[in-house]
């Protein structure tokens, strides 16, 4: 998943407007690995990262001693 770092407009998604914040691509939108390095990347038309990657963590397990006490 990838996420918005600064509005742009799509103008390969018929000109859909992305805000700060939003997931990309779309709900239902398909892109192009290309296209996703090109907005990663600075070779777009505002010259600058307009998405980045979400890595999202895995929970973390509670060591037995806190799950024992349950404190954390």
């Amino acid at each position: 998943m990838y996420k918005v770092i600064k509005d742009f407009i799509d103008l390969q998604d018929n000109n859909f407007a992305y805000s700060v914040g939003n997931e990309y691509p779309r709900r239902g939108a398909k892109v192009l690995q290309s296209r996703i390095n090109e907005l990663i990347g600075s070779n777009n038309r505002q010259h600058c990262p307009l998405i980045e990657e979400v890595v999202e963590e895995a929970p973390r397990k509670k060591s037995k001693a806190v799950e024992e006490t349950g404190e954390e």
